[in-house]
């Protein structure tokens, strides 16, 4: 959590769309340690040079950050950015929720399904639906969309189970 002095898109900065060198590297920096932005509530840009008219700038300066592993422990959290006060920087507060716990068994991939006439295009109409998100959030999305058509191949027989039924 911080004040960069850059931003991440064009879209964060109200006067320019162009994107940088800086916002380059930043961009390289963040994916290199493996972070991506908390999701967010409040205000977009998080900092302002405090003026009106065509001179007013505000930008998206402060971020909330976070890991695999901040998301895997904290999943359910949350940057909210409030007004600025007498700052030029909006404050930031981190809520987090009550995770509820996992009920279930965890999921293993069975080697036998990719025998099923069916495998193939489940995972490629899966794959192929679009989620919101980080690029993190929206992998997570369409795995566990994945998970859920797979193990239907678990209870309902295919045309090898049925025919090996069938001779017994």
């Amino acid at each position: 959590m911080g004040d960069f002095n850059v931003t991440r898109y064009g879209s964060e900065h109200t006067s320019s769309r162009t994107i940088t060198k800086a916002m380059q590297e930043f961009n390289r920096t963040l994916v290199s340690a493996e972070l991506e932005d908390l999701r967010s509530s409040g205000l977009l840009h998080t900092w302002s040079n405090m003026r009106t008219g065509e001179e007013a700038i505000a930008k998206k300066l402060d971020r909330a950050l976070g890991n695999w592993q901040w998301f895997k422990t904290l999943g359910d959290t949350y940057a909210h950015f409030h007004p600025p006060g007498i700052s030029d920087h909006s404050p930031v507060s981190i809520q987090v929720r009550n995770m509820q716990q996992y009920r279930g068994r965890p999921f293993k991939f069975i080697n036998f399904w990719v025998k099923n006439e069916k495998f193939l295009q489940v995972v490629s109409q899966e794959w192929a639906k679009v989620h919101a998100g980080s690029p993190l959030i929206v992998i997570h999305k369409k795995l566990k969309s994945l998970k859920t058509c797979l193990r239907k191949f678990s209870t309902t027989p295919d045309s090898i189970v049925a025919d090996l039924r069938a001779r017994l």
